[in-house]
């Protein structure tokens, strides 16, 4: 299998009484977004990936085998960074303490450096940070201090939960560009899991569409966008506003799902065409 490029998956099996049923083959470069609905089985999948959940199916990375029906590479094994919603800071050391740490874990993993603290700390941006308290940051700082913290554990294949939800417009602009440079400089594989077509539309070359613990369809951005635009209109309803964020929150079915503000009252019914978003 020399020479292989790309990241091939399969996890069929039940969670918590949630049914997960997805194969799927990503690239081993560029962002590929994990995309679909609250409640669709993105988390589970990189629960999976990561080695944390284990569910009946296979797993190549590459010429390497991290699971099939007759081996499951644990997950301190398997050389993957995971960078969740929350950043998840250690409160009581520094910004570079806290980057120090995914340091040490590969240290003590033996894992080659092939991502060095001075490189990762200037694409980041976050010099003048290292010797802040990391509860003293910002929301945008504490995901570069998150993401750097898992780069310098040398990961092969970087996991990003929907690292951005909770942060601002500028914020996530400037961790747009952090990714841009990422991509570019250290060719490291990641797999962008969000409910937002508009992150997935700016960051992804490649789209993997889930619902309700299934694959919908995967392939290049454009043209799973495209058939995601062709999709036919829902009715969903209306069950918050973020006025700060300029999101409105719609209940379809069991899944929630977020698109920009409406000027609609709460418990109203509203016709989503994703042509539109």
């Amino acid at each position: 299998m020399s020479g292989v490029k790309n990241i091939k998956a399969s996890f069929n099996g039940s969670i918590d009484n949630f049914n997960l049923d997805v194969k799927f083959t990503m690239p081993i470069e560029g962002i590929t977004a994990l995309f679909g609905p609250s409640g669709c089985g993105k988390t589970t999948i990189l629960r999976c990936l990561a080695g944390l959940n284990k569910l009946p199916g296979y797993l190549f990375f590459g010429d390497e085998v991290w699971q099939n029906e007759n081996q499951f590479i644990n997950a301190h094994e398997r050389s993957i960074g995971y960078v969740f919603q929350e950043a998840n800071l250690f409160p009581h050391l520094s910004v570079r303490k806290n980057l120090n740490y995914g340091a040490q874990r590969a240290k003590a993993h033996y894992l080659k450096e092939r991502f060095h603290f001075n490189d990762v700390v200037e694409l980041l941006g976050i010099q003048h940070l290292l010797e802040r308290n990391t509860v003293s940051l910002s929301g945008g700082e504490r995901q570069r201090i998150a993401i750097g913290r898992a780069i310098l554990a040398q990961p092969k294949f970087l996991l990003m939960d929907e690292p951005l939800s909770a942060l601002d417009k500028v914020s996530k602009r400037n961790i747009f560009f952090c990714f841009e440079k990422l991509q570019r400089e250290f060719k490291l594989p990641i797999l962008y899991v969000s409910h937002d077509i508009d992150e997935v539309a700016k960051l992804s070359g490649h789209i993997i569409a889930l619902d309700n613990g299934k694959k919908i369809t995967e392939g290049p951005a454009t043209d799973v966008l495209a058939q995601l635009k062709l999709s036919t209109s829902l009715s969903a309803r209306i069950i918050g506003h973020d006025l700060e964020k300029k999101l409105t929150w719609v209940q379809y079915k069991e899944q929630t799902l977020s698109i920009p503000l409406q000027d609609n009252p709460i418990g109203a019914l509203l016709k989503i065409d994703f042509q539109s978003y």
